[in-house]
């Protein structure tokens, strides 16, 4: 009676694993994409609710989009209240309308923005999102 496995089975099922793991790689890492580029669209989303409240109890806030490295910065008259590394920590790149580098929305008083439309695109590999943001601060996922 033996209590082991024999050579040929552990190499039979090591290839076994092999075989399932490269199968299943693009398909993971698509889906590690997807998430990447959403948990971006996200945390500016966040960040713009953020400006649009505090704009109410400050009298007014800017959120600035900036590249390399893509960030976003929520600050008010004083002080910078948040920052989002976009490309550090999440290794999205950003696209702005009218190919920008940097963007500035300002929250008025009233929590209404000051900009004229602005469509962000987040990008990692194929994968891609989009925030749409009117001309009074009101932002759009798509």
């Amino acid at each position: 009676m033996s209590l082991g496995y024999s050579l040929l089975e552990l190499a039979t099922v090591m290839a076994i694993f092999a075989m399932a793991a490269t199968s299943l790689g693009p398909g993971a890492r698509r889906y590690r994409d997807v998430a990447s580029v959403s948990a971006a669209r996200e945390s500016v989303l966040g960040l713009l609710t953020t400006a649009r409240v505090r704009a109410l109890g400050k009298g007014g806030v800017t959120v600035t989009v900036m590249g390399r490295p893509w960030r976003a910065v929520l600050e008010d008259a004083d002080s910078v209240i948040a920052t989002v590394e976009i490309e550090q920590d999440l290794g999205v790149e950003l696209t702005l309308s009218r190919a920008r580098m940097t963007t500035t929305l300002t929250f008025d008083a009233l929590g209404l923005g000051r900009v004229s439309s602005e469509t962000i695109r987040f990008r990692r590999d194929s994968a891609e999102r989009l925030l749409v943001i009117s001309s009074y601060g009101r932002a759009r996922r798509q």
